[in-house]
């Protein structure tokens, strides 16, 4: 599987003009009491002088330091303000500005006050926006990075103690305290109306208890589906729950996606930072070396996604990648992957050592001693939790490494802090070993590939598949306004590939196949028969013509009419031209390998059609 993708995520992103207007309105929130009271003061200030000014003006009128003082602050209810001419023109603005400083300040305080009802007027009247349900680390950045898109946020926290909650506030973001698996406090942040529900507990199980009660909230719901995506630690469970997923029986207007950071950082991590490292990377040179310092989630993730990177080339080279693991049960979690994924032993040289980072063996780096055997390392990868005890591993490997040409990576909570120092401590450009800090949440925690899940890759395989037999046939983007990048499609476009996507797992089990997590690597080479393919060619044809129906489109000879919502191929099967069938078949040849894209794949049930 390729790196994420940064252009996943299709939100209905509001006008460049409403951005700045949200931005600007979170600023003024944020530092309007400082803004107003130094105003107030200016023009209390003002107001003072303004009347001295007045009275040297107007002798006849006798005046002291007192009376000043009074009438100057007789300004706020506007009972001092009339006056004769001539003004100073420092009273003037005094007498003008005040009296809306302080009215100003008095609404505000009503808001502030009443601040519960004007949140639930608010979220009255949202609709189309995302809820988060967690305000961890995780949510807390994305909040952050919905908001720098202009997007309507609602945060559900169950901590009401959490300083998060505040910071989200201050900027815009309305915060309902409750947990996120009641369907009241769900129904109470919009999720009826919502575009978007991001569920990124501590817990598994929670997040899977906020998807089910979403799930029932939406059913039947017309006006668009809402996409959860609800975040799974448990890099096992995870793709077990993946592949389930697909096989879920479809409810309207509910669509789901899992995603998990740590197989998200692993592929973002070798795309940023290759096995082969400053290696050559030419096709006859020497595979690359890797050494991976612990394998808990995120270092189990980072070995499978290398080895499932460089199984292509194995099958066409036979060249084995080397990787080097350490942790202190790393023999039986290489074991363990082994099992799992038959593949990764075929493709590579896996030597596993069972060490204690803080021990003696790692600090002597006695797991390098097998490098001749399969070359130096060329990228070191540090996966351990704890940002000191990774830091303090990634420092003793590069010192073992010398300089030696490898590049030593560290994985950080965030891009603060330890990882803002590990930035600082590389090595100079003419070094060749080099210490890189790589920031997991940061690079992960992104609106665009936590919404980038399961059925998203699907209907972005479907499409690109589309693209290249069109393409092939010598359309271009003049003559078929469909071949375009992803993110240009017109929404209705890129929909009706996502409901492709919704519907495989129905026509897998009516073919007697079913869908598993990836472990066979070769799964993309899986065929159905011909009897199968056309059978499943016509299935997709009706779910087309459904869909087309229920939006109000009808048939109508010759060309396609979007304005008029007319097509040509709103026909049963049997009535269909060879060459338009020719396209719904060659998309069910194509998806074992969309399948494999997005880590499932598919397998054979003892039942028959």
């Amino acid at each position: 599987m390729s790196a994420p993708s940064p252009q996943t995520f299709r939100a209905p992103l509001p006008h460049t003009r409403r951005v700045w207007y949200r931005h600007l309105a979170h600023l003024w929130w944020r530092y309007q009491w400082g803004v107003l009271v130094a105003v107030g003061i200016l023009s209390l200030v003002l107001g003072y002088l303004g009347f001295r000014e007045y009275y040297h003006l107007h002798p006849d009128k006798p005046h002291g330091v007192g009376d000043l003082i009074y009438y100057t602050t007789q300004l706020v209810p506007m009972i001092s303000g009339g006056l004769d001419k001539p003004i100073p023109w420092d009273l003037d603005l005094a007498r003008h500005v005040l009296p809306l400083v302080v009215g100003y300040a008095g609404l505000a305080a009503l808001v502030v006050l009443f601040s519960a009802q004007v949140h639930r007027l608010r979220l009255g009247r949202m609709h189309g926006h995302v809820v988060v349900c967690g305000l961890g680390r995780k949510g807390l950045l994305l909040t952050r990075r919905l908001g720098e898109l202009g997007l309507a946020t609602v945060v559900i926290e169950r901590d009401a103690d959490n300083r998060a909650i505040e910071r989200c506030r201050d900027e815009g973001t309305i915060v309902v305290i409750g947990e996120a698996s009641d369907p009241a406090v769900l129904r109470s942040a919009g999720v009826r109306r919502a575009a978007y529900l991001i569920s990124v507990c501590n817990d598994d199980g929670v997040n899977a208890d906020v998807a089910i009660a979403a799930r029932a909230l939406t059913e039947g719901r017309r006006d668009g589906d809402l996409t959860c995506a609800a975040h799974v630690a448990d890099a096992r469970l995870w793709e077990l729950l993946r592949a389930h997923q697909l096989e879920l029986e479809r409810v309207g207007g509910f669509r789901l996606e899992l995603f998990s950071v740590f197989d998200l950082g692993a592929r973002a991590m070798l795309a940023d930072h290759p096995p082969a490292g400053k290696a050559d990377q030419t096709a006859d040179a020497r595979p690359p070396h890797v050494a991976v310092v612990g394998l808990g989630h995120f270092g189990k993730s980072l070995v499978v996604q290398a080895a499932r990177d460089w199984y292509p080339r194995f099958r066409e080279t036979g060249q084995r990648l080397a990787i080097t693991v350490v942790d202190r049960q790393a023999t039986g979690h290489s074991d363990t992957l082994c099992s799992v994924y038959p593949q990764l032993a075929t493709a590579c040289v896996l030597m596993p050592h069972d060490l204690d980072v803080n021990g003696a063996g790692y600090q002597r780096a006695s797991f390098l001693d097998g490098e001749h055997e399969c070359g130096p390392v060329t990228t070191a990868y540090v996966c351990l939790d704890h940002d000191s005890l990774a830091l303090s591993a990634g420092l003793s490997l590069l010192q073992s490494l010398r300089d030696r040409p490898a590049d030593v990576v560290v994985r950080l909570g965030a891009q603060a802090g330890l990882a803002a120092y590990v930035q600082g401590a590389r090595r100079s450009p003419a070094s060749a070993t080099q210490l890189y800090a790589f920031p997991l949440l940061e690079r992960t925690c992104v609106p665009d590939l936590v919404l980038g899940g399961t059925h998203e890759q699907l209907a972005r395989a479907i499409h690109d598949e589309y693209c290249r037999r069109q393409a092939a046939l010598g359309e271009t983007p003049a003559t078929n306004p469909s071949l375009r990048p992803w993110n240009e499609l017109p929404a209705a476009v890129a929909e009706d590939n996502r409901r492709q996507a919704d519907e495989f797992g129905v026509k897998l089990a009516a073919v007697g196949c079913g869908l598993t997590a990836l472990t066979d690597w070769d799964a993309d080479l899986f065929t159905f028969t011909p009897e199968e393919i056309e059978f499943l060619a016509e299935m997709e044809h009706q779910r087309w013509i459904d869909d087309h129906l229920r939006e109000g489109w009808r048939y109508a000879a010759g060309e396609k009419r979007p304005d008029k919502k007319t097509h040509p191929a709103l026909v049963p099967w049997s009535e269909m031209p060879e060459a338009e069938r020719d396209k719904d078949r060659d998309l069910m040849r194509s998806l074992p390998a969309f399948l494999v894209r997005a880590g499932c794949q598919v397998r054979r049930l003892n039942q028959t059609r």
